[in-house]
């Protein structure tokens, strides 16, 4: 049978490779970013689930995640920091024990800019205490695993884990990982927000701790408006909307002999002349490239395009 031509989607779809050709970065719906770059699977360790009658305190479940943490540090993965894990959760009203929902482990991910999840439950059975691990890709909702087991304590079992954990990270992570993010993806996510020529303001600041500032952040946003059929104004006073940005980008070490950056970006989005607040956000990024400046600029477009995808919902 086939497939019935909608004419909205052509147009739209022609609408964006216009844009994007305008800017020279045209590409197909097929197309990925190029591969010069990739993301980092940057990893946060959430307590284990203590069950049963050896592991009923809470403190058990800290314990091995800790040990957890340790193991892995030591296995060169790119771990968020306990004291950040810790704020990120007191921030969004979370307990780190049974976070299970998918919104909700995107949304700590977001946050904390983790795009892996480790968590898992600790519990005895047959005279034989297990320690199970879930690797959760906090984008992608996929889930690998991994487990020990032994006669010890449940502390025993941590560092074995952590090795196993290490293994499946190192080798499977880019399962967990999603596909970056293009304007076609974005633009797609928000189909039902239609422009019709109404003008935003946007105002960018970026920083990548260069000499040189760097305009992905704007031109990933220019390219969005545009494509979803806003006009750009110099002229807050007449904007229908404005968008305010601020992006930042550091220097995140080496990963797999690339240099990779953590970049965060903050949107805020204020309606008519009265600039009321209808949506605000932050999401962070860490991308490895074949230099920093690629790296950086990677991030930050990366941050940027994931949070309007979801901010921009905002401007119906």
């Amino acid at each position: 049978m086939m497939k019935k031509h909608h004419p909205g989607a052509s147009i739209r779809s022609i609408a964006l490779v216009i844009v994007l050709a305008a800017f020279g970065v045209a590409r197909t719906r097929a197309q990925a970013l190029p591969d010069s770059s990739r993301f980092v699977p940057v990893v946060a360790v959430l307590p284990f689930d203590g069950r049963g009658r050896q592991a009923e305190l809470e403190k058990t479940g800290k314990s091995v995640a800790d040990l957890i943490f340790v193991g892995l540090l030591e296995n060169d993965i790119n771990l968020v920091e306990r004291a950040d894990l810790d704020k990120a959760l007191d921030e969004l009203h979370m307990s780190a024990v049974g976070l299970v929902s998918p919104d909700s482990q995107l949304q700590l991910g977001r946050l904390i800019g983790a795009k892996i999840l480790i968590t898992g439950s600790l519990f005895e059975a047959a005279g034989k205490k297990y320690a199970v691990a879930k690797i959760i890709g906090t984008e992608t909702t996929r889930v690998l695993g991994c487990s020990v087991s032994g006669h010890g304590e449940y502390t025993d079992l941590a560092p074995g884990l952590a090795k196993k954990i290490a293994a499946v990270l190192h080798k499977d992570s880019e399962k967990l990982l999603p596909r970056k993010t293009t304007v076609f993806a974005a633009a797609d996510r928000l189909a039902e927000v239609k422009g019709r020529q109404r003008k935003v303001f946007l105002s960018v600041t970026e920083d990548i701790a260069m000499p040189t500032p760097d305009p992905a952040a704007e031109i990933e946003l220019k390219k969005l408006l545009l494509a979803l059929d806003f006009l750009i104004t110099d002229n807050r006073a007449e904007a229908d909307f404005t968008i305010l940005c601020e992006a930042v980008a550091t220097n995140a070490g080496s990963y797999h002999k690339f240099s990779s950056a953590a970049a965060r970006v903050e949107l805020s989005v204020y309606q008519g002349k009265d600039k009321q607040l209808i949506a605000a956000g932050a999401a962070k990024e860490t991308v490895a490239g074949a230099s920093y400046i690629v790296a950086a600029k990677d991030a930050i477009s990366q941050a940027t395009l994931r949070l309007a995808a979801d901010l921009l919902k905002a401007l119906k």
